[in-house]
């Protein structure tokens, strides 16, 4: 079971850098003074049964500058956003319906606290999940926003972020594992920046790419991962790499329940030419239970060959149009001149 956590934890390790973004936790911590706090640990999975409190998360919180300011704690859930690029979606608005599996229903109250010139002090957090809580993925946030108080003089703090760490609740009970293969295919890569790749199975120039696209249709987080072989016309494989590949931490990127996630790989530059064929064979879940196999084809025709190619049909079907036209006018003539002679 201890294993099993363990894996659990590690599997949304990946979207520590995305909340990094958003937070931008981790520019606060580099760039130092002026940036807002400081504040770790950027992410807390844990395990939580139902009709249980846990208080082990303590979040270590920092200011950086040399004026004192008020932290407040603000407690959000997330969701995973519509663009299908993996990033979870802060819920912000107060008056947006809170998600089935709502975390900020199981973080009790936080109080602000103040932080003298590069002060650290340490707040607890405590997380109860109720018995009747139903068992699956709870997913939120603990920030920090800056406050000013009232004797402080302004133009001397700089706070320009607000940073905080992202927690992973998981309830157990009877989870559903669920992910299902929405589309897998060849892709060119494209200049715009929220859907950088871009379906596509005729190339004449240009790299090639592939994008699956896969859907979390359970109830708690999953962690695909697998194998791509890319194979010639003659059946050869020509390239294979792992699909979503654990990190430098040794992390995977995770797809959230009810979400659609498009992953995008690159393919190594080749000389590409012909049919391809592409094999794709995922795995996820806990126990690797989950399996799904996929595949789908491309073809590369370089632009001069197709060129010369076409050149080439044109010239046949005018030498096939010239021959046919040469046929009927000497069967003509030998029709007119026997005509004649009769």
């Amino acid at each position: 079971m201890k294993k099993l956590m363990q894996r659990g934890a590690s599997a949304l390790a990946a979207l520590v850098t995305v909340f990094a973004v958003g937070f931008a936790a981790v520019n606060a911590q580099n760039n130092g003074p002026g940036n807002g706090f400081q504040v770790s640990p950027v992410r807390w999975p844990i395990t939580v049964e139902k009709g249980q409190t846990d208080t082990s998360l303590t979040i270590s919180v920092t200011n950086p500058s040399d004026s004192p300011v008020v932290a407040q704690p603000v407690v959000n859930d997330f969701v995973a956003s519509s663009d299908e690029s993996g990033e979870p979606r802060l819920i912000l608005d107060e008056d947006t319906p809170a998600p089935k599996n709502s975390f900020k229903k199981l973080v009790s109250r936080l109080d602000p606290i103040t932080l003298g010139p590069r002060e650290k002090k340490d707040i607890q957090v405590t997380i109860t999940v109720p018995e009747d809580a139903s068992a699956g993925g709870y997913y939120g946030a603990v920030r920090f926003v800056p406050e000013i108080p009232n004797n402080t003089d302004v133009t001397n703090v700089g706070l320009t972020a607000s940073v905080g760490t992202i927690v992973l609740v998981r309830v157990p009970g009877n989870l559903t594992e669920k992910l299902d293969l929405v589309q897998i295919s060849a892709a060119t890569k494209t200049s715009d920046g929220k859907d950088p790749y871009k379906a596509k199975s005729f190339f004449t120039s240009g790299d090639v790419a592939m994008i699956t696209r896969l859907k979390n249709s359970g109830d708690i987080h999953v962690q695909p991962f697998g194998k791509v072989i890319v194979k010639n016309m003659f059946g050869k494989t020509v390239q294979e790499f792992e699909f979503n590949p654990t990190d430098s931490v040794g992390n995977r990127a995770s797809i959230l329940p009810d979400s659609v996630r498009k992953f995008g790989n690159d393919l190594q530059k080749a000389k590409w030419f012909g049919r391809y064929t592409v094999e794709a064979n995922l795995g996820y879940g806990d126990n690797n239970s989950g399996l799904l196999t996929a595949r789908t084809s491309f073809w590369y025709i370089p632009t001069l060959i197709l060129y010369a190619i076409i050149a080439a049909i044109l010239a046949i079907v005018g030498t096939v149009y010239w021959f046919i036209r040469k046929q009927k006018a000497r069967k003509q003539h030998k029709h007119d001149v026997n005509k004649r002679k009769s």
